[in-house]
């Protein structure tokens, strides 16, 4: 029983739709895979991440897993914490720990997506990145390919790496149809020198998703060869 916690440097850097195409991905290699998100905000319900990652994979949707799958749901498009306090509640992490060990045990490898970045607050005294340094699962973290991702990308492994929890390496993701070349390249090449981790591999901007499953493997391969090495272990 194994997990991949999938990060993003921002929010809309496209990690739900990498959870999506890794979760195919993964299936269609004939790993017993599954998803889960921890808190999920907006008014969709069930939620809109889980619908968009189920329907890039080809998964039937639930209702009744739907608990499992996404533990925390809050009408409020916000942060979590906020998002909670403004229906009165909190984001309880000894719910997350139990939900987050129930899912794993029904799948051979759960893909885990994040909330926005890594330093946003669950709640006013627990950011997003010390929980998951509870739990140390392997990370890979979803960036912006065109500008303006150093900083963001660079700090991010920086305080997965703070707290020791295992860099898997980093996906770079077009979020536009029209990123510069030159800029891209130099930044997928300066994130893996400075970052000094693995960059495996670049999503195109693909707003169609069949497509992007046609084009996804190499990097699928290289998420899972990298995983079964375990080589980020030491990082």
């Amino acid at each position: 029983m194994s997990a991949i916690f999938v990060a993003g440097t921002d929010t809309d850097v496209g990690k739900t739709h990498f959870c999506g195409l890794l979760l195919d991905f993964f299936i269609k290699e004939g790993i017993r895979a599954g998803y889960q998100k921890w808190v999920a905000t907006g008014p969709d319900f069930p939620p809109a991440d889980l619908v968009h990652c189920l329907r890039v994979a080809g998964q039937p949707l639930f209702r009744e897993e739907v608990a499992l799958q996404v533990p925390c749901h809050f009408s409020l498009p916000a942060s979590p914490h906020l998002a909670a306090e403004a229906e009165g509640r909190e984001v309880d992490p000894a719910l997350l720990k139990s939900r987050y060990e129930e899912q794993l045990g029904r799948h051979a490898l759960l893909v885990v997506e994040g909330v926005g970045g890594l330093m946003v607050p669950l709640r006013r005294d627990l950011l997003l990145v010390d929980f998951l340094a509870e739990l140390r699962i392997p990370t890979l973290l979803v960036a912006r390919s065109g500008l303006g991702t150093l900083n963001h990308t660079l700090l991010s492994l920086e305080a997965l790496r703070r707290r020791e929890i295992p860099v898997l390496g980093v996906v770079c993701s077009d979020t536009r149809p029209d990123e510069p070349e030159p800029i891209v390249r130099d930044n997928l090449r300066t994130i893996a020198d400075l970052g000094r981790t693995a960059v495996l591999g670049r999503l195109p901007y693909r707003p169609g998703t069949e497509q992007g499953k046609q084009e996804f493997p190499p990097v699928g391969r290289a998420v899972l060869a990298e995983f079964a090495k375990g080589s980020w272990s030491a990082r």
